[in-house]
């Protein structure tokens, strides 16, 4: 993933929305077992702290992904919560 836009036919929004489904898609893949919601928050703030220190490096690369990472955490935690009402 890049943070590269270079499709002129897609939003920004569109390729961000795209990026995390992918990443969502990734995470079930890599970590299938379903976490208690307190670990999901705390994989959150940890993958939230990893925005800071790309803003710290000026890593807009980084930025980007660490974005689309914990985006798709917190995608995963509402589907959780969801699933549980």
């Amino acid at each position: 993933m890049t943070m590269g836009y270079e499709n002129e036919n897609e939003t920004p929004r569109t390729k961000i929305l795209t990026d995390i489904n992918k990443e969502c898609e990734r995470q079930n893949i890599k970590h299938p077992n379903e976490l208690n919601l307190q670990m999901r928050f705390i994989t959150i703030m940890e993958e939230a702290g990893e925005v800071a220190e790309a803003l710290q490096e000026n890593d807009m690369d980084s930025v980007y992904r660490e974005l689309i990472e914990t985006a798709a955490c917190c995608v995963r935690m509402a589907e959780q919560v969801l699933l549980q009402e």
